[in-house]
């Protein structure tokens, strides 16, 4: 049930067509219920000032001509979408053609195209059983006139919207609000399974201890996309074992990979199914194509350094996009530091410890923000400042010595980067200038 429900829940959140389907559906059954609205002499309620018609013929020609309108209009929309969705792809990177696609002012925007066409195509349908003789149908045209207006309205603020899309200002606010609502949402998730594997000092094993009678094997290649740990914890208590989960969302793996071991629960001995447990652990581990922001914040923290990866390459040499990256990932990052262990440690209601399982900690979404920009900008000093500026303001919210030892080692990293790549001595000294001050900063 979860993998079905996470895989349809983002097949419809990320496609472009569910919207303007609905609405066209929408449309549809608008104007059946509109057009058998005279029938009853609901007509008649129209205000004085309203526009009327006296012959079905003129309703007619004019709600086709509003109908080719529309088509025009929304085969331009759809013109607009390609080209933002190209240059999107070209100057931000692939992968931002995904939140494009999710966007839901554009969603909506193009089904209010396709839900005013299906409410003309319908009424034009319907009005073509109509003898001349009929009751006028006035409400009908009336409301066709409105959402053609509206339409021509929605396609102005369309334009506006992809407009500022393609900002890479904008992007970059947009992504890293959504990075802060994933590590948000996993910190909810998992900071309880953390403290407890915190506490109790959880180590996983090692991939080459796991013997083959008790190994867990990915049931197919891909990325994993999501665990449902509760779900685990449940299937482990049932099964009266304890499971070990050495993968964590976002890593990949190969079919018949270990990903995990199953031992007895304390004190007692292994008498669980193993080929029955193995099957209920697969399924509740999330195997896809592609990684997904659920539960992996690390892919949400890439996919915002992407866009500075695109904006360092020397096709763009945009440094300016860069540094904003950098200062949005030093807004989202103090969410991150409750993620102070590697490991998550679930218990049944008998306290008996039944799941452990890898987890994205501080060190790892740290490097994932400065690593591959530091390698990228090791030559710019306007880019490597901002990074330090960021990691000294991050060390005085670390949670933990570990925490600012990682922060500090990533300073150093930077430093040597600087003594390396950066020809010019006044340069170089700046840089250095700012790393010491970081070294300098002690947690309080």
């Amino acid at each position: 049930m979860f993998q079905r429900f996470f895989r349809i829940w983002e097949f419809l959140a990320y496609s472009l067509w569910v919207s303007p389907f609905l609405f066209a559906l929408g449309g549809a059954a608008f104007a059946v219920l509109v057009i058998s609205l005279p029938a009853y002499g609901l007509g008649d309620i129209l205000p004085s000032f309203w526009p009327g018609f006296d012959q079905l013929a003129n309703i007619r020609d004019l709600l086709q001509t509003l109908l080719a309108t529309l088509v025009t209009m929304t085969t331009f929309a759809l013109s607009i979408t390609m080209v933002v969705l190209t240059l999107a792809a070209g100057s931000l990177g692939p992968r931002m053609i995904r939140n494009f696609m999710g966007d839901s002012k554009t969603q909506n925007a193009l089904g209010t195209f396709v839900g005013s066409i299906l409410f003309l195509i319908t009424s034009l349908l319907l009005m073509g059983d109509m003898p001349e003789t009929a009751p006028i149908p006035q409400l009908s045209v009336t409301i066709g006139i409105a959402l053609f207006v509206v339409s021509v309205f929605v396609l102005i603020l369309f334009v506006h919207h992809l407009g500022r899309s393609i900002v890479a200002d904008e992007v970059i606010q947009q992504v890293g609000g959504n990075l802060e609502n994933t590590i948000k949402s996993a910190s909810s998730t998992l900071n309880e399974p953390i403290q407890k594997a915190q506490k109790a000092q959880v180590d996983l094993p090692d991939r080459m201890e796991i013997s083959d009678d008790e190994a867990i094997y990915a049931k197919c290649s891909g990325y994993v996309q999501g665990i449902d740990y509760k779900k685990l914890c449940d299937v482990a208590t049932q099964h009266d074992v304890c499971v070990s989960l050495i993968v964590r969302a976002g890593q990949h793996a190969i079919k018949d990979d270990i990903i995990g071991c199953i031992s007895p629960a304390p004190n007692k001995t292994l008498k669980a199914d193993i080929s029955a447990c193995r099957t209920a652990i697969s399924n509740t581990i999330l195997m896809g194509n592609h990684r997904t922001a659920m539960l992996d914040v690390e892919f949400a923290v890439r996919q915002l350094v992407e866009v500075a990866l695109r904006a360092l390459s020397p096709g763009i040499n945009d440094p300016f996009t860069a540094i904003s990256v950098i200062y949005r990932l030093g807004r989202a990052l103090p969410h991150a530091m409750m993620f102070r262990y590697p490991v998550g440690m679930w218990c049944d209601d008998q306290d008996i410890t039944r799941v452990q399982a890898s987890l994205s900690d501080f060190t790892g979404m740290i490097g994932a923000a400065f690593d591959q920009i530091r390698q990228s900008a090791s030559a710019k000093p306007d880019v490597l400042l901002p990074m330090a500026e960021v990691i000294e303001s991050l060390i005085k919210l670390s949670k933990s010595d570990h925490q600012t030892t990682t922060l500090q080692d990533h300073a150093r990293l930077i430093l040597r980067a600087s003594e390396r790549d950066i020809p010019e001595q006044v340069d170089r000294k700046t840089v250095e200038t700012a790393i010491n001050r970081v070294l300098r900063t002690h947690k309080k």
